[in-house]
């Protein structure tokens, strides 16, 4: 191996060119190295919940019709429960929709199937998504099957006789290749015979599985699903994107709530405490009221959540109609709420306060409706000023507020989205490294869109950054990703916009004449990020454009601050120690098939602090920091292979 200077040196305006100015540590966040959060694509659905899966209606009837699925343990095909669907009275056509896998090629995808019932007015299949007129898969009935390609109608007819057998289960598989091509088969468990098999190409970019299923009128049948798995090609998280977690759904239904009667969460307020716990507070609904309080979980890893045994902590005063948003903080050991109510027939916030963060009193109407209309709250604390960021006067405004203690507050500024308003929600930041705020449109038509200040009243123009998905969980376009938090320290601090974790609430919609939105069924809160520069521990894939794809998603790992590094082909990368303050800055491996050039940059050091970079205990050339701390060395590594390097500060 040999590693050989290309230059020590560069003018500003290059590294401004290739990289991205970091931000500072904020010292009130504090994080755990948990680099291993990736899919699990498994669901044998023994938690008895609907974590995952969103019903979808694809008849034709102009009636609405309520889905018959349900987690059942009556008659599981393994383990303790089972995902059912149930005929009646009705001409039933669904599909059970997941956009939580991680579908990438090459990918085997299988799942066990049952039939009870000695019927033939059924239909069941298994689908890779695009969309909903854009699906690939396996569908059979009582006598035969069809391997659909690029298909636009689940409706269509079959190319092979075999009948299934009732009560026997079966095995349905598709395997998708690189080619894309398209293997569907069908296998019964117990006898290990093959029955069917079939293949074709497919175009498709799938976003999501489903089952789908059709009855009859007063069909007694039942259809049985369990076990489903998906084995997956390598999985990545784009850096600068905002991805789902693999950890998708944060706060599953309760077990005792049907899918029919639905299960609202979200409106949510999230933080973690100074003692590394994670708090969320979030509304709670039924098919009764929009609101019906307020719930409260905890949380050890900021993944897996346990609900506060006696939710909801503190209902509303019967005088209002409903809640919906609420935001904590927690100023000098206490906690503060403000939330939103419905007071004659518009939205007013209320102000309360708590010890535990369970038990709240005094609450207020600290912005009254004869004030002005407020509707779902934001508040941060920056240096003894609240900002209060929420919706209102008009459904197409983001109003900002200030206050010095909370509780009484002036409006400061307006902002209009001229038109853009879909029942628009609000959320915000305080990045105190970069001395900004960052305030979030959601809910819009138009997924997230943020704006930024200096001083937390007057905002740039709003960017657009994501947008709901085609099919999925979340793939109402007027709703499909709403209310979202971001995960903030107790004052509504982030350390970084580099390292942003938020929640939202997912939302779907049957497309079956809904009455209102007491028929939308059961949203669920669901954890995503927008991540950039290198995480300790992630292995990550530097491609030549600096885009950075990590082979983890990297919750609550702390990024390596004032760290980049370019290649000038795909390179492998995985920090294994980061230590911004000691002798040694960083070390780890860099692996790759072809000659590379690769920059290595430090940022914000101290003026003349010299730097080395070390290839297998070689020297690969030395810089020093120039007028404004920055480091730019850029080594050759002739040789592919799997290199140890580290960076010496002096």
């Amino acid at each position: 191996m040999t590693a050989r200077s290309i230059s020590a040196n560069i003018t500003l305006f290059s590294l401004l060119a290739f990289f991205i100015v970091s931000f500072f540590s904020i010292p009130q966040i504090s994080y755990s190295q948990n680099a291993d959060i990736t899919p699990e694509n498994r669901d044998g659905f023994e938690t008895g919940d609907w974590r995952n899966f969103r019903p979808r209606y694809v008849g034709d009837s102009s009636e609405f019709i309520r889905p018959r699925f349900r987690v059942s343990d009556r008659n599981p095909i393994n383990g303790n429960y089972s995902l059912e669907w149930h005929g009646g009275e009705e001409n039933h056509e669904w599909v059970m929709v997941s956009n939580a896998f991680y579908l990438a090629r090459p990918m085997t995808a299988t799942v066990d199937f049952r039939t009870e019932a000695d019927t033939t007015d059924w239909r069941a299949g298994f689908y890779l998504m695009e969309d909903y007129d854009h699906v690939s898969g396996i569908q059979i009935h009582s006598g035969g099957g069809l391997l659909q390609s690029d298909a636009a109608d689940f409706r269509i007819g079959f190319n092979f006789e075999e009948e299934i057998v009732p009560e026997e289960i079966y095995r349905l598989k598709l395997e998708w290749d690189l080619d894309r091509n398209l293997k569907a088969s069908i296998m019964h468990i117990e006898s290990g015979d093959l029955v069917a098999t079939a293949r074709d190409k497919t175009v498709i970019e799938p976003h999501a599985i489903g089952f789908y299923v059709q009855t009859g009128e007063e069909s007694e049948t039942i259809l049985t699903f369990d076990d489903l798995s998906i084995e997956s090609g390598p999985y990545y998280v784009r850096s600068g994107e905002w991805t789902r977690s693999p950890h998708f759904v944060v706060l599953p239904r309760t077990p005792e709530i049907t899918q029919e009667e639905g299960n609202w969460v979200g409106a949510q307020s999230v933080m973690k405490t100074e003692d590394g716990t994670y708090k969320i507070w979030y509304r709670m609904r039924d098919n009764v009221r929009r609101g019906i309080g307020y719930g409260f979980a905890t949380s050890t890893d900021g993944l897996n959540w346990d609900k506060y045994e006696n939710n909801p902590v503190f209902q509303v005063h019967e005088r209002y109609a409903s809640n919906e948003k609420i935001s904590v903080l927690k100023i000098d050991g206490q906690y503060r709420a403000w939330y939103t109510v419905e007071g004659d027939g518009d939205w007013l916030t209320v102000h309360a306060t708590s010890e535990d963060g369970i038990n709240w009193e005094n609450h207020e109407e600290v912005i009254p409706l004869d004030q002005m209309v407020t509707k779902d709250p934001v508040v941060i604390y920056v240096d003894g000023t609240y900002y209060l960021y929420s919706l209102g006067p008009r459904y197409d405004d983001i109003s900002v507020l200030t206050s010095d203690d909370g509780l009484n507050w002036e409006l400061q500024n307006t902002i209009h989205f001229g038109g853009l308003r879909w029942h628009m929600h609000v959320a915000a930041y305080y990045d105190a490294g970069n001395e900004e705020f960052v305030v979030y449109a959601t809910n819009t038509g138009l997924g997230f869109s943020s704006a930024t200040s200096k001083d937390g009243i007057h905002f740039g123009a709003f960017t657009r950054e994501w947008w709901p998905p085609n099919v999925g969980l979340d793939d109402w376009y007027q709703a499909g990703l709403t209310y979202l938090s971001f995960l903030t320290n107790e004052h509504g601090h982030i350390q970084d916009r580099k390292y942003l974790p938020g929640y939202y609430q997912a939302r779907n919609t049957y497309e079956n004449n809904i009455p209102s939105w007491l028929y939308h069924g059961g949203e669920r809160v669901v954890l995503a990020g927008k991540f950039d520069g290198i995480y300790p521990g992630i292995p990550t894939l530097i491609k030549p454009d600096g885009t950075y794809l990590y082979e983890a998603f990297p919750f609550e790992v702390e990024r390596a601050r004032n760290f980049y590094v370019r290649s000038t082909d795909d390179a492998r990368i995985l920090v294994e120690e980061w230590n911004p303050d000691g002798e040694i800055f960083t070390s780890g491996t860099i692996e790759h098939e072809e000659t590379v050039q690769v920059q290595w940059v430090l940022k914000n050091q101290q003026p003349d602090t010299f730097a080395e970079v070390r290839i297998n205990e070689e020297s690969g050339n030395t810089a020093s920091a120039d007028s404004k701390g920055n480091i730019l060395i850029r080594t050759v590594i002739d040789e592919p292979g799997k290199w140890e390097f580290e960076i010496l500060l002096e």
